[in-house]
């Protein structure tokens, strides 16, 4: 499908008699359908970019001494030097047995797909302008979201009226925890995890969690809190992550049990570099909680219900 062609919305047939020649309001529920069929286009190519780049990675990391038993540190500095080695070929400043594979797979595929994806990007701008909603997603408070963000944003919920609340939106983008059979309540990147419980097929299938949607998420808590400076945003984080900071089961480093030292007792935990605190649960629980904020006010924006007050 081109990924151009969604962009014309006409005009329907009661917007044309009663418009007499005006513009008409924007058809939200179209728009919105629209975005959802560009977005899985959009996916589709990102996964086979990502699945070509992948196997090109490993390909020449295995040529260069990398296997499966290697420990985690070995591993991705193997991967990292794929990565300068690849990008070396590509620019024409390295020779390297695999260098007619790299550039076949590069010039043919990886390049090829980025520009499908950047195409499609253009078009769900283009069609997120039209919504209603973006002069809110402009303004100076939601700085780090944007337009592109919220094409996506649509794109993977659609019209955002057939949502009764922000709860809903929260869980179809992987922002909200489930509760089992058993009454056992983790978020869905614990759950998918195992180490603490797991659902069941049911549950699995009740609960709807996509890893894909709630990596979204994150990268919207990521650029908000970033590029939001003292806005409502980077308050909710630097509020969250203060007080989710007294907690000593959340800062202590599991590692070492707090004591700083690696396994031997001779030298640092790398985990904490010898501090015994760690504070990277405590930095995700906040940027969870702006970005929940964020969609939160993107639902009240797109329902105008300025005087929802949700129990969150």
């Amino acid at each position: 499908m081109n990924a151009t062609a969604t962009v014309a919305l006409p005009r329907s047939k009661k917007a044309k008699e009663n418009g007499k020649g005006k513009d008409p309001k924007p058809d939200v529920g179209r728009i919105s359908e629209s975005l959802q069929n560009l977005q899985k286009q959009r996916v589709w190519y990102l996964k086979s970019r990502n699945m070509i780049q992948n196997r090109l990675r490993a390909t020449v990391a295995g040529a260069n001494g990398y296997c499966s038993g290697m420990e985690e540190s070995e591993r991705r500095k193997s991967f990292k030097e794929a990565d300068q080695i690849i990008k070396d070929v590509v620019e024409g400043r390295k020779h390297c047995p695999q260098e007619e594979m790299i550039k076949l797979t590069w010039h043919g595929a990886v390049i090829p797909f980025d520009a499908k994806v950047d195409d499609m990007e253009k078009a769900m701008v283009k069609l997120a302008k039209q919504l209603p909603v973006a002069k809110w997603v402009e303004q100076p408070n939601q700085k780090g979201f944007g337009l592109l963000f919220l094409a996506i944003v649509i794109g993977e919920t659609g019209d955002l009226c057939n949502y009764e609340n922000p709860g809903k939106v929260w869980r179809r983008m992987g922002a909200a925890p489930f509760t089992n059979g058993e009454g056992v309540t983790l978020m869905g990147a614990t759950w998918r995890g195992g180490k603490e419980g797991k659902l069941h097929k049911e549950e699995w299938e009740e609960y709807g969690y996509c890893p894909r949607r709630r990596s979204i998420t994150y990268l919207i808590g990521e650029g908000i809190v970033k590029a939001n400076g003292v806005g409502p945003y980077r308050t909710r984080y630097d509020d969250a992550k203060g007080n989710a900071l007294k907690r000593k089961d959340w800062t202590t480093c599991s590692k070492c049990n707090g004591k700083g030292k690696n396994k031997t007792g001779k030298g640092s935990c790398p985990n904490c570099k010898g501090t015994g605190k760690v504070k990277m649960r405590c930095h995700l629980h906040a940027m969870l909680l702006a970005s929940k904020l964020l969609l939160k006010n993107l639902w009240l924006e797109w329902n105008d219900h300025p005087e929802y007050t949700p129990n969150w």
